[in-house]
């Protein structure tokens, strides 16, 4: 088996053409798989795969060393019916399914792909690996139980296994929050919820990309857990990058934090569906979201290249072309 071939699931996706453009730049073989009938990106050997039916995995594994598997079901902002159901079926049973078919094709390591969503919506200072999770939400279940079942695989198989926790990512063609927020400061609708003194971990997806590649790049044994994120930034930072890029400020109105809490909560109670999570979002707002990448950074040698400020800065240059699409 070649150990330079490598397949990426969810090869089409925000995080999946960037890994697989820096696999190619480092000269690894590689093949991808994903829901479309072709790739996004030239020059790669590709083949349609739902990550849900186990039968078209068979096929896309043969003779692959390393699989990153970075499909996934992320940022459905309005949850609706069967939204709960959709986050389980791709992230965990889909997790199962990829992991199982790369045991049985006797591939020797498998990068999985998951999210510090898993130690919970906020943190009490600065986690790391051996901080207890305690996933709230769908999404983050499903990321932790996909975690849960693939280590029992690679249990059982022998296989190589290495969790990447990533942190919150952008860059240009963001789907999730800082996207949201660069829309939101674009459009006038930004308002400052308390004084943008608590932190946030970011990870901008090439940086997210080149951790994927350095873990294919090394000897794997056993199981590895490691937080991949940038050093922490403020809320201001972030909210003053994004409108230095744009050229506009925010709207001078702002609501201190502890009249916001106590008018999200009232909100909340309400028998309105979409006012239902208000609270928990002005919560998680203000709260700390930190995560320490100090064991994955050791072992592998590595460093983040892209400053907070360069990134949203990518990625609202980005926006700015495609806006109207």
């Amino acid at each position: 088996m070649n150990e330079k071939v490598v397949l990426v699931t969810g090869a089409n996706g925000f995080l999946g053409g960037t890994i697989l453009t820096q696999l190619q730049r480092e000269g690894f073989a590689v093949r991808a798989t994903d829901m479309g009938s072709a790739s996004a990106a030239a020059g790669i050997a590709y083949q349609k795969a739902d990550i849900t039916r186990p039968e078209e995995l068979v096929d896309a594994m043969g003779g692959t060393a390393t699989i990153i598997h970075a499909a996934g079901l992320a940022h459905i902002f309005t949850p609706g019916a069967g939204s709960d159901e959709k986050f389980r079926q791709i992230n965990e049973i889909g997790t199962e399914n990829v992991a199982r078919a790369a045991a049985q094709a006797g591939a020797g390591h498998l990068i999985l792909i998951s999210s510090v969503s898993v130690y919970g919506p906020y943190t009490l200072g600065l986690y790391d690996e051996n901080a207890p999770c305690r996933p709230v939400g769908p999404y983050p279940l499903s990321k932790f139980h996909a975690e849960l079942r693939a280590i029992e695989i690679a249990d059982k198989s022998g296989m190589a296994l290495t969790i990447l926790r990533l942190a919150t990512l952008y860059g240009e063609g963001d789907p999730g929050n800082v996207g949201r927020l660069i829309r939101s400061l674009d459009q006038g609708r930004f308002v400052w919820i308390g004084d943008g003194s608590n932190r946030k971990s970011l990870l901008y997806k090439g940086d997210a990309a080149r951790a994927c590649v350095a873990v294919a790049s090394s000897p794997a044994a056993g199981t590895r857990i490691c937080n991949v994120s940038a050093p922490p930034c403020t809320m201001r930072e972030i909210v003053d990058g994004i409108a230095d890029a744009l050229g506009k400020r925010p709207l001078p109105l702002r609501i201190p934090g502890s009249l916001a809490l106590v008018l999200s909560r009232n909100l909340s109670r309400l028998p309105n569906r979409r006012l239902a999570s208000i609270h928990q979002t002005v919560k998680k707002w203000m709260a700390e979201d930190v995560y320490d990448s100090q064991l994955f950074n050791r072992t592998f040698d590595f460093s983040v290249q892209t400053l907070i400020k360069d990134g949203i800065r990518k990625e609202v240059e980005w926006y700015r072309r495609n806006a109207g699409m």
